[in-house]
């Protein structure tokens, strides 16, 4: 009669008094070595249609979105992935603009990208924080906010989380530097992400100087 591997992982082992088949014995083996392995599917709907009786602790890679999912012995869940620490950019030189639509142009000075990317985790939830000291010539204001795009290409990409007033702002001719965080969710778990910061002023007239840019993104739970 057959007996259990000794690490108790359901491999059968054939006894020396068990009649020979070798299909059973193959058959054996192959469903146990299998169902303990990282299986591979196009999508969850081809793994569902196969898998139509899960065991806790199967582990599966779905092709189409790039993720590893376990079954918990009630659900597919997946396994943690993409960013699992804060990645950041730095920007400390000055520069000057007057657009009053959000840009990266610049009017003076010397300006550089402030922009990170990063790989989307598993909960599909990160945070920016944006921080930067401004000032303006007059009594307009200055805006600085982020904007998220799908690609590993800073700039580039389908706009996922489109720049608007919800980043930091400063009026007037004394310089100040505030700070501000932002979240954003449904993005696809394990895919690639980038974040670059964006300016405008709020009126004609003068022109809004920025520096000390510092951008960060962390992923959320």
């Amino acid at each position: 009669m057959a007996t259990q591997d000794p690490y108790g992982q359901g491999v059968l082992i054939a006894a020396l008094s068990d009649a020979p088949n070798a299909e059973v014995l193959a058959r054996n083996l192959a469903e146990a070595i299998l169902r303990l392995s990282n299986m591979s599917f196009a999508s969850a709907t081809e793994r569902n249609a196969t898998l139509t009786s899960p065991v806790e602790g199967m582990r599966t890679w779905l092709r189409d979105v790039n993720r590893e999912e376990v079954y918990d012995g009630s659900a597919w869940r997946a396994v943690w992935t993409g960013i699992t620490t804060a990645v950041w950019d730095r920007q400390d030189a000055a520069y000057n603009l007057t657009s009053v639509t959000y840009t990266t142009t610049s009017t003076g000075g010397t300006y550089a990208h402030c922009q990170v990317t990063f790989v989307a985790p598993t909960s599909g939830r990160i945070k920016w924080s944006l921080a930067a000291r401004m000032e303006h010539s007059t009594t307009n204001g200055v805006l600085v906010t982020a904007e998220v795009r799908a690609g590993a290409t800073p700039g580039s990409g389908a706009i996922v989380d489109q720049a608007a007033d919800w980043g930091v702002s400063h009026y007037g001719t004394a310089a100040g530097r505030p700070g501000v965080s932002h979240t954003v969710s449904g993005l696809t778990p394990g895919a690639s992400y980038n974040v670059r910061a964006l300016h405008r002023v709020t009126g004609a007239g003068g022109s809004g100087t920025v520096s000390l840019r510092e951008l960060i993104v962390e992923p959320l739970p």
